[in-house]
């Protein structure tokens, strides 16, 4: 055989593993890239680190917020990992022979390549051709192809979730804007068409205050729309101090057919103002709803209810003034006859009435009349709605001390000067001079010229004569505290003649009770009573 003539099937088999091998060498490379690039000498993946911007909804309007991220570098990138997907071997061979060599044939089966019986094989010998003015041809032609193992970029799927949250916010606000632009522009043709009143009376003002609530919305949408975000919640403030001073007509005279148009208004706005900033108090105008005016009663029920000092049988009291209430809502609500939302209201005035004979006016916490207060002007509120101007009885009483109950504390503030020089004479030791009692009334007669310029006035006892009189600051015990002293140390000392001694310890105790009540909340505050001598058997 010349040096032309080479095994037909050698040639062919070292084509095809030519083929193989440079897959495997591809493999190879990939292993190498994921090595080298993908991990740290310690074998822990390399990071990659980024960062992006968002836009989030927050109470002060909408913010962009700066992201950081870190993921592993081999999450972002596809190694080169490539197969074969077709491979065509050509090539010009003139045949020189042909024959079959007799041996030992094997068969590829499931459990591996085992022996098989005697055969014959193939064999062929060729020679390449050659061309005058080429080189003999052989052709390899192959396709190569890309395996995605990620299928798609982690950096992509980020970057797409920070641009979707900033449209989502924007289309969320376009929406609301849309139909806060529908309920503004009926609202407010209808008041310069009829006004709220139907006889056009204040049409203008009310008009020029309806469009500047419409511009604050439309300009804080268009602030978002322009990444001026800085400016929604000065106009979200705008619109709350607008709603504020909007001088609106009240319930008895708005027509049905425009509190409508104006809840409507409202809530759109409200909407726009959820959108852009979530959880933001939004203001409104107009009479509030009965729902609204029941909820302020309630909660100055519960206010008044918890305020010292308590009063033995108030809370039940409160209660049947609760209950009134609430049928006269239910009785409005469902339209019922006005004799029954009357009936109600007569039941209201009768509590009230008993509530007003409780009160002891010269013993009122700050709190208490501060809740009393609040509790007054929402029953007015309340039942100026359920029935048009009916001003329910005031359940407070006059705060100021009346003259009779002037002399009254001075009568007793004398009575307990001259209990106390008749205590002492008990007093079955002369050799110790203390007048506890005598000193004891003294501190009363202090608390009372302390408070009495004030209870005469119906005026609140300042802080700092209340503190005087009943809080103890600093090392200095109160008024109160000082009388309660001399009066335990008094009850300490030895007595004799017991009749008459608890004669005059009762009436001590009653006198005291009596003279302070008219200053300080003496369940809060409780006095001391002078012991009386327990009768030996």
């Amino acid at each position: 055989m010349s040096d032309d003539d080479v095994p037909v099937g050698a040639l062919l088999g070292a084509a095809y593993q030519a083929v193989v091998h440079g897959q495997n060498l591809a493999a190879r490379e990939a292993v190498e890239l994921v090595r080298d690039l993908g991990f740290e000498k310690d074998g822990t993946a390399k990071p990659f680190r980024f960062a992006y911007q968002r836009t989030e909804a927050t109470q002060d309007g909408p913010q962009v917020r700066t992201v950081h991220a870190t993921v592993p570098l081999l999450s972002l990138i596809n190694p080169p990992a490539i197969s074969i997907d077709k491979a065509a071997i050509s090539m010009s061979l003139h045949l020189i022979s042909q024959g079959t060599e007799t041996g030992p044939a094997h068969a590829s089966l499931a459990g591996g390549e085992v022996p098989a019986v005697e055969g014959t094989t193939p064999r062929l010998k060729g020679r390449i051709v050659h061309r005058s003015d080429s080189n003999a041809v052989l052709t390899i032609e192959s396709t190569l192809k890309q395996r995605d193992l990620l299928e798609s970029s982690r950096l992509s799927q980020l970057l797409d979730a920070a641009v979707s949250d900033h449209d989502s916010v924007w289309y969320e606000v376009l929406d609301q804007a849309e139909a806060f632009r529908a309920a503004a522009a009926t609202f407010i043709d209808t008041v310069a068409r009829t006004g709220p009143t139907g006889d056009g009376e204040g049409v203008r003002e009310w008009l020029q205050q309806l469009w500047q609530l419409k511009e604050s919305v439309t300009d804080a949408v268009s602030a978002y729309r322009d990444g001026l975000m800085e400016k929604i919640p000065q106009l979200h403030q705008s619109w709350n101090t607008q709603c504020e001073n909007l001088k609106w007509i009240d319930r008895h005279t708005e027509p049905e057919t425009m509190a409508q148009l104006r809840r409507s208004f409202i809530a759109a706005a409200r909407n726009v103002w959820n959108a852009l900033l979530p959880g933001a108090p939004v203001a409104e105008f107009g009479p509030p709803t009965l729902d609204q005016l029941r909820v302020r009663f309630e909660a100055a029920v519960s206010a008044l209810a918890d305020a010292p000092p308590g009063l033995e049988g108030l809370p039940e009291r409160l209660r049947d003034l609760e209950a009134a209430v609430a049928q006269g809502c239910i009785a409005r609500k469902y339209e019922q006859p006005q004799d029954v939302v009357t009936r109600t209201a007569n039941r209201y005035d009768e509590t009230a009435t008993a509530i007003r004979e409780m009160w002891n006016p010269s013993v009122q916490s700050a709190e208490s009349r501060e809740a009393q207060d609040e509790l007054a002007a929402a029953a007015e509120k309340m039942w100026d709605a359920l029935g048009p101007r009916k001003v329910p009885v005031d359940f407070r009483t006059d705060s100021r001390m009346s003259t009779s109950e002037i002399e009254e504390c001075t009568r007793l503030l004398g009575e307990l000067a001259e209990l106390g020089k008749q205590l002492m004479e008990l007093y079955d030791n002369p050799r110790n001079p203390l007048n506890e009692m005598c000193t004891a009334s003294k501190w009363a007669g202090k608390a009372w010229n302390a408070s009495k310029e004030d209870l005469q006035l119906g005026k609140q006892i300042p802080d700092n004569t209340r503190k005087k009189v009943i809080e103890s600051f600093g090392h200095s015990n109160s008024l109160i505290e000082q009388a309660n002293w001399t009066v335990d140390a008094y009850s300490k000392l030895q007595r004799l003649q017991p009749a008459t001694w608890n004669s005059a310890a009762r009436a001590w105790n009653k006198t005291a009770r009596q003279f302070w009540r008219h200053l300080i909340d003496t369940n809060g505050h409780p006095l001391t009573d002078l012991a009386c001598i327990e009768s030996s058997s």
